[in-house]
């Protein structure tokens, strides 16, 4: 009995020791990112993508800030990471390689890998293209327009 006692006020110690470093800063800390934001990453940069694949350019630009949307030129974005014309590119498939989010929850990089045919040729090509994403406070995720399309 003394044995069960000793072993449940140990386990208790330790708990308290561990709440304890976890409150201070002291011991590891969780990352911030969650699978709902994995998810949703996900989704909008797989949406970011079939809008370029049917053209719709000013779709494509509300994914960036409102200040960015202002500025931004989705045609020269898709011509510096395609090297192609947008009107000779035609996207055929894309995949989400891979999401990372850093530990404070408030920048990601999604990994993608596309299958583009330039138009009137033979030419297909398969870029792996980077999307950099930030969360804003006041407007949530949104891509980062210098660096969306590299």
């Amino acid at each position: 009995m003394k044995k069960i006692a000793a072993v449940a006020v140990l386990l208790v110690l330790l708990a308290v020791g561990l709440l304890y470093f976890s409150a201070s800063g002291s011991g590891p800390s969780l990352p911030v990112m969650t699978s709902g934001d994995a998810s949703f990453l996900r989704k909008r940069s797989i949406d970011f993508l079939e809008d370029l694949q049917f053209k719709d350019f000013k779709k494509a630009a509300s994914y960036h800030s409102t200040v960015d949307r202002k500025t931004v030129d989705i045609s020269n974005l898709i011509e510096r990471i395609f090297q192609v014309k947008p009107e000779f590119l035609d996207i055929m498939r894309y995949e989400i390689k891979d999401i990372d989010i850093d530990r404070s929850g408030d920048r990601a990089r999604i990994k993608t890998h596309t299958v583009v045919k330039v138009l009137n040729t033979q030419e297909i090509k398969e870029p792996e293209v980077i999307f950099y994403w930030r969360k804003d406070p006041k407007e949530g995720w949104v891509m980062m327009l210098e660096s969306s399309l590299r």
